[in-house]
C-alpha cells in the first residue's frame, strides 16, 4: 500500500512496526464527511428514496408478506455469498433444502448461515439497537462450521489483515485496514453514528456506514458480508423497508470490480459522492426488481387460490401452495408436515397439484421423489 496515494484521503496513515516488519494501515475519520449535495446527487437520492418507498409501501398491502420473505433472503444471502467466492445458485440452494442437505453441502450451509444470521439480527433489533454484541454473534453464525469458521468466529481480529490479490503479501496490498488494537473504539464510534438520530438522509448514512464497516475491516473472515447484512439491519430498523424484499447485492455482485474500486477509491481520495451515487443507484435498480418480482408471485398466487378453489374444497390445499412459495421445490413428505396431514392425504394433494399443472416431478433418479413449481422457481431465481 502506498502512503502517497491517500494523501487526500478521510483519514490517516499509522505506520505499525513490530519486530519483524513495518508497514503502514488506514485509519479513517470517524463519520459523517461533509457531503456536497450537489444535482445530480439530489436527483440519485430522490429516485432511490421513491423506489424504497414503493417497494416497502407494496408490503402493506400483501395479503400475508411474511410468504415473501424467504426467498428474498435466500437470494440476498446467495447473492451476498457470491461477491466472496461461494458457487452456488438459488434453484441450488433451495433444492439442497428441501432434500435436507442443506446443511451437507458447504455452499448451501454458507448460504442457511447468512440468512440465520439476518433473521437472528432482525428479531434483535425489534427493541434494541445494533450493537456491537449483535455484529459479533451474527458473525459467530455466519461462520459456523464453514470455511473461515477457524478464524475466530465471533470475535473482532487480533491479527493484521490487508486487501489484494489472492496470495498477496502485505506490501503487495492495495490496502491495509486499521491495525487490531484499532478496531473496537473505530467500530464502537460507527455503531454511535449509526444509531445516533440526525438529519443526514437515511440512504446516504447507510451509505456511509457500509464504507465505514468495510474500510475497518473488523473480522478475520465474512466482513463484506456482515457489512452487506447490516444494509438490511438498518433499512428495517430505520421502516425505510417493511418488510427485508431487498437484495442490494444483486447489483454489487453484477458490479464487484466498480463495487469494489470505489470502495478503495473513497479511501484513497476523500470524496464521498461517487461512492454514494453508486450505493443509491443499486438501491434503486434492486427495489424496482424486487418489487417487479413480488407482483408477479402475488398474481401467481392469486391465479393458483382461484385454480384450487373451484377444484378442491380441501383448505390444506392453499397452505400447500403457500408453502411452496417460500420453497418451489417439495416431497410429499414435507407436503405432509406442512398439510399437517397423513401420507396418502399429501400424495393425493401433490398429484392434485400436479394435474393442474402447478407442479411437476423433477426428472433423474433421486429418492425421494422431488417435485417444482416451475412458474414460482423461475419467478424468484436469480
Amino acid at each position: 500500500m502506498n502512503s502517497d496515494d491517500f494523501a487526500s484521503a478521510y483519514g490517516r496513515i499509522e505506520v505499525v512496526r513490530d519486530r519483524n516488519e513495518t508497514y503502514p494501515t488506514f485509519i479513517p475519520n470517524n463519520l459523517p464527511p461533509k457531503i456536497n449535495y450537489d444535482e445530480s446527487l439530489a436527483l440519485s437520492l430522490a429516485r432511490a428514496s421513491a423506489k424504497l418507498a414503493k417497494l416497502s409501501g407494496a408490503a402493506l398491502f400483501l395479503p400475508n408478506p411474511d410468504l415473501l420473505i424467504a426467498p428474498y433472503l435466500h437470494k440476498e444471502a446467495i447473492l451476498s455469498s457470491q461477491i466472496e467466492g461461494t458457487r452456488i445458485s438459488l434453484s441450488d440452494f433451495l433444492l439442497s433444502e428441501a432434500k435436507g442437505e442443506e446443511r451437507d453441502v458447504p455452499d448451501a450451509l454458507e448460504v442457511a448461515n447468512h440468512v440465520e444470521a439476518v433473521k437472528y439480527g432482525l428479531k434483535y433489533i425489534v427493541d434494541k439497537p445494533i450493537t456491537l454484541e449483535l455484529i459479533k454473534e451474527m458473525h459467530r453464525i455466519l461462520m459456523r462450521g464453514v470455511r473461515g469458521g477457524d478464524k475466530s468466529p465471533g470475535d473482532f481480529r487480533n491479527i493484521q489483515n490487508w486487501i489484494g490479490p489472492p496470495g498477496s503479501k502485505k506490501e503487495e496490498a492495495a490496502f491495509i485496514p486499521p491495525y487490531p488494537e484499532k478496531i473496537e473504539s473505530l467500530t464502537e464510534s460507527l455503531l454511535d453514528y449509526l444509531n445516533r438520530e440526525d438529519e443526514m438522509p437515511n440512504l446516504i448514512k447507510i451509505a456511509l456506514i457500509h464504507y465505514q464497516f468495510e474500510t475497518i475491516h473488523p473480522f478475520r473472515d465474512g466482513n463484506g458480508r456482515i457489512g452487506r447484512a447490516l444494509i438490511t439491519l438498518y433499512l428495517c430498523k430505520n421502516r425505510l423497508m417493511i418488510k427485508p424484499l431487498l437484495y442490494i447485492s444483486g447489483y454489487l455482485d453484477e458490479n464487484r470490480d466498480v463495487y469494489s474500486g470505489l470502495l478503495l477509491k473513497t479511501n484513497k481520495e476523500g470524496a464521498f459522492e461517487p461512492w454514494i451515487k453508486f450505493f443509491l443507484e443499486a438501491i434503486e435498480t434492486q427495489a424496482n426488481d424486487s418489487l417487479q418480482r413480488a407482483t408477479k408471485l402475488l398474481e401467481l398466487k392469486e391465479v393458483y387460490r382461484k385454480r384450487t378453489q373451484t377444484n378442491y374444497k380441501n383448505p390444506r390445499i392453499t397452505e400447500l401452495i403457500d408453502h411452496l412459495f417460500t420453497n418451489p421445490y417439495i416431497t410429499v413428505t414435507q407436503a405432509q408436515k406442512t398439510m399437517a396431514a397423513t401420507y396418502p392425504t399429501a400424495r393425493k394433494a401433490v398429484d392434485a397439484l400436479i394435474k393442474d399443472g402447478i407442479l411437476k416431478e423433477m426428472q433423474g433418479t433421486q429418492k425421494p421423489k422431488i417435485y417444482v413449481a416451475e412458474e414460482i422457481r423461475k419467478t424468484i431465481d436469480i
